[in-house]
């Protein structure tokens, strides 16, 4: 039998008295390095339901839902999907990003419905056709970002400022054209080309 070097038993001995390399996560707390990407946290005092992130994300895991006759929109977003990439942060229209990448990555779960998480946005529509327009709080941003000075060239954003009231089912009265009072509704890009050209052509 050869007999171990006095340098390896050295090695284990230091090995067994040593502290440990290994975690015992999940026993116990294992955080994470800086700049990890973990689960993207949405931050509610910068997010305006836009759609941006939804429109890059690779992996769909962000959904929206627009429920025009409530005049709602509902951001959901699906961690078990998501690949974790920073697309919605790094794209994200705000000053600030309105989701942010967390270091949180324990996600274990039995139930997918603990997978995901969503907001709740008041939805603008077209009162002529009943297409979504944009959020309130998107379009307040857009007026803080252009100043209220600009704004005034658009009725749709003085309009969506003032509150302007929204039909809870829009487009159900029926014209058989629009008139010169439409460019003081609340309409989609479609619909107020409609207005101007109607009015152009008169």
């Amino acid at each position: 039998m050869k007999w171990p070097k006095l340098r390896e038993l050295k090695e284990a001995v230091t090995a067994i008295f040593s502290k440990r390399y290994t975690t015992r996560f999940p026993k116990e707390p294992s955080p994470a390095a800086e700049g990890f990407r973990g689960v993207p946290e949405p931050d509610d005092d910068w997010c305006i339901g836009c759609e941006a992130c939804s429109e890059v994300c690779p992996a769909d895991a962000i959904l929206i839902h627009d429920d025009k006759e409530k005049g709602k929109r509902v951001i959901e977003r699906l961690y078990d999907r998501c690949i974790y990439c920073g697309q919605c942060e790094l794209l994200c229209p705000q000053p600030e990003p309105g989701v942010k990448l967390s270091t949180n990555y324990n996600l274990t779960d039995y139930s997918r419905e603990n997978m995901k998480k969503e907001q709740e946005f008041k939805l603008i529509v077209c009162s002529e056709c009943g297409e979504s327009i944009g959020t309130e709080d998107q379009i307040l941003a857009t007026i803080d970002r252009i100043g209220i000075e600009k704004a005034y060239s658009s009725p749709d954003l003085i309009l969506a400022r003032q509150g302007a009231a929204i039909k809870p089912v829009p487009g159900t009265v029926k014209r058989k054209e629009v008139t010169r009072s439409d460019i003081f509704n609340l309409l989609c890009p479609v619909c107020r080309h409609k207005v101007y050209k109607e009015e152009a052509e008169k």
